[in-house]
């Protein structure tokens, strides 16, 4: 009773609607919260298969949506839906990275799927899942880390110290109370060519938490020079890895993503549902004992 109440208390915390068993990916052992049980035998054979036949787009998850035939498949960081007909779920055993393609013909990449009838958008919860990802694995030895009050809460920034939204993000970010931020510099160079000459800058500094604050928040030059070794090639491939876009973007520590710059309000409303949640768990688990 124990671990589903936990694992209820994860899937609220997401602001998740998804009501239905998630996989147990083999690729990210955080979507392990989500499962209650297992896939049904038919959707786990579908997503091995799939795993199997197109091992280079990291399918983490597949199953059949309320049509049949037709299943979700969170592909990578995003939600695509493919054909699955009754010839094809016969021949599971025989498709392979040759023959995939006659089996898994019909796809759809990107669009909504969406439920007239309910007026409810069936692809949004499953993009929330998509885009999460495991803080715990980020390497907080290449982020440059500030802590405001007594930590209750942790949030994961990407940045670039020249993006104007990334500035207007730390203008809100110093608002927050009782909050531990670790911050990525991730330059995107191609829009701001000598971002990671800055970013170098600040990581080079003295107190880079105090150089960058400076840089962002009171537009100080900054007067150290480039001269140590950055992890910012390190950022720069987990950024990647993670298929972060564009600049800001925050993870939550239930590894839910924001892509854009929150208000200090927005923030610490998704802080407050969170706090609810934790003290509804654990007055359950009180009662349970």
């Amino acid at each position: 009773m124990k671990k589903l109440l936990i694992t209820t208390f994860v899937s609220l915390a997401m602001n998740f609607s998804i009501t239905d068993v998630l996989a147990q990916s083999q690729n990210e052992p955080y979507a392990q919260t989500f499962a209650q049980t297992q896939l049904s035998n038919k959707d786990q054979k579908v997503l091995t298969v799939l795993q199997k036949a197109y091992p280079q787009n990291r399918i983490r998850l597949a199953r059949e949506t309320p049509v049949a035939g037709f299943y979700e498949v969170i592909l990578g960081e995003g939600v695509s839906y493919v054909f699955i007909n009754e010839e094809t779920l016969k021949n599971l055993d025989q498709i392979t990275e040759t023959n995939r393609d006659a089996y898994f013909r019909h796809w759809i990449f990107g669009g909504v799927f969406y439920d007239m009838q309910k007026k409810t958008d069936l692809t949004a919860p499953m993009k929330t899942l998509a885009q999460m990802a495991d803080v715990t694995k980020f390497p907080l030895q290449n982020a440059i880390t500030r802590e405001k009050g007594e930590v209750q809460h942790t949030l994961y920034v990407f940045t670039d110290p020249r993006c104007p939204f990334c500035k207007k993000l730390e203008t809100e970010l110093v608002k927050l109370k009782n909050v531990r931020i670790h911050t990525f510099l991730t330059p995107l160079t191609s829009l701001h060519p000598d971002a990671k000459e800055v970013s170098a800058r600040i990581l080079c500094s003295e107190n880079p938490a105090k150089a960058f604050e400076d840089f962002m928040l009171r537009g100080l030059k900054l007067k150290t020079e480039a001269k140590c070794a950055t992890p910012l090639t390190e950022n720069e491939k987990l950024m990647t890895k993670l298929a972060i876009k564009g600049t800001p973007t925050l993870f939550f520590e239930n590894g839910e993503r924001v892509t854009g710059a929150m208000t200090a309000e927005a923030i610490e409303e998704k802080f407050k549902q969170m706090d609810a949640l934790k003290e509804a768990l654990q007055k359950s688990l009180k009662e349970k004992e």
